[in-house]
């Protein structure tokens, strides 16, 4: 098919697109019939995307056209944040042929490869073969996960490779730690932007979190203006960025985290006797952490470590003693949950409230086996909108039932099993 053909079928695809209407009459099996059939559509669009772009680089190198970001952005008029984004995958089907495959068969759609492409840019240079060699495994995963669910998978997969050099990334990472700052010359804003080291990042985390958990209780002190309830008070950005101006301002008005700690989490087995097959040594995010530099975080008092046990099925458990999860329950739980306890749902732990699956009021336990992070979305869900919730105590499966009994989904926090015991080094 030449170009004229092409562009003629592109101009009829078009024009039927946008004769289409969608009214009161669809029904909720309808909508999700029409939201399947759209991904489609937006899967055929991003493969000729690709297929453009990819002759557009060609043409480029050899000097027949313009660069093909000025072509994606002039005729393509697209930002340039989306024509590079398109360089980027198509620089990445190039080295994933099994992932092309399955794009062009239309079993991906764009966010996986956004998540892929992310995902190999951002790691080490050295591990990017070994990533590149799990290419047919990445597409079969793709192929059967929503993007979201897809980013956790490829998660793990990072955490799997890193954990083979986790010495050496952890030399990298440092000597890597950057600041900058800036004045916005239009909108007058000062502006911040860093890459920290695990070790480093934790601690200034740990930190600020903690000095937001103190602000949270007056909020209104921060906010402009004389409305107490306005909801600007209420928005985790803001309370974090005055709380990271509370902890680096001077004088008087300087505050110290008084419960700032940084969660690690390890094996016993490692932890007495060092790195095995198995081996777990990372943060309560997943970043994976050499075992000697455990070790030494341990001598810290500002560091809480995790451990847990061959059989991990001894629970941290207060019984009717508190309504509320105790700090050693939230390391735990933090160990094993980097987020929302829904699947899909990247809101951070700390941003979570710690829920009772059976409630506390009148006769819920303060036990790991009844207590799980939702995020306030979630949370009011689960109270005010009668969703259900059941977990499962042995791998903590949590299986989710909408009000009319319908099983929504089922999951599994990517972390541990759940710690049997939490020890403060």
């Amino acid at each position: 098919m030449d170009i004229e053909q092409v562009c003629d079928e592109l101009r009829v695809v078009a024009g039927r697109l946008g004769a289409i209407e969608v009214d009161e009459s669809v029904d909720p099996a309808g909508i999700r019939r029409g939201v399947t059939e759209l991904s489609r559509v937006r899967a055929a669009v991003m493969r000729l995307q690709l297929a453009f772009t990819s002759r557009a680089a060609v043409q480029a190198e050899t000097g027949e056209a313009p660069p093909v970001l000025d072509v994606l952005t002039g005729a393509g008029k697209v930002s340039t944040r989306e024509a590079t984004e398109s360089v980027r995958h198509v620089e990445l089907l190039r080295v994933l042929p099994r992932v092309a495959a399955a794009l062009g068969a239309g079993r991906l759609v764009e966010g996986h490869l956004a998540v892929l492409a992310t995902a190999r840019r951002r790691l080490d240079p050295a591990l990017r073969n070994e990533f590149d060699g799990h290419d047919a495994a990445l597409a079969a995963a793709a192929g059967g996960l929503s993007p979201d669910r897809f980013k956790r998978h490829i998660a793990l997969l990072v955490r799997q490779l890193e954990a083979s050099m986790a010495q050496q990334l952890d030399i990298r990472r440092r000597r890597a730690c950057r600041l900058s700052k800036h004045v916005d010359a239009i909108s007058g804003m000062y502006r911040l932007s860093g890459e920290f080291d695990p070790e480093t990042g934790a601690r200034l985390f740990g930190a600020i979190d903690a000095t937001v958990n103190r602000l949270r209780q007056h909020p209104e002190s921060l906010v402009p203006g004389d409305d107490p309830h306005d909801p600007l008070g209420t928005e985790p950005e803001f309370i974090a960025a005055h709380a990271l101006a509370r902890l680096v301002s001077a004088g008087r008005v300087a505050d110290r985290p008084g419960t700032a700690e940084v969660v690690v989490l390890i094996d016993h087995h490692t932890l007495q006797h060092g790195a095995h097959d198995r081996t777990v040594a990372e943060l309560h995010d997943g970043t994976p952490l050499d075992p000697a530099t455990i070790g030494r975080l341990c001598c810290d008092a500002a560091i809480r470590a995790v451990v847990t046990s061959a059989d991990g099925q001894v629970p941290l458990s207060v019984g009717r003693e508190s309504r509320t999860a105790t700090p050693e329950q939230r390391r735990a739980l933090r160990a094993v949950h980097r987020d929302c306890a829904i699947d899909d749902c990247d809101v951070r732990f700390d941003w979570c409230q710690i829920h009772h699956i059976d409630p506390w009021d009148p006769v819920g336990l303060t036990d790991l086996d009844n207590l799980v992070p939702l995020c306030t979305r979630h949370h009011h869900l689960v109270h005010e909108g009668r969703w259900q919730l059941q977990l499962e105590p042995h791998d903590r499966t949590l299986t989710l039932t909408t009000p009319d009994g319908t099983t929504y989904r089922t999951m599994r926090p990517p972390g541990l099993a759940p710690p049997a015991a939490a020890t403060a080094a």
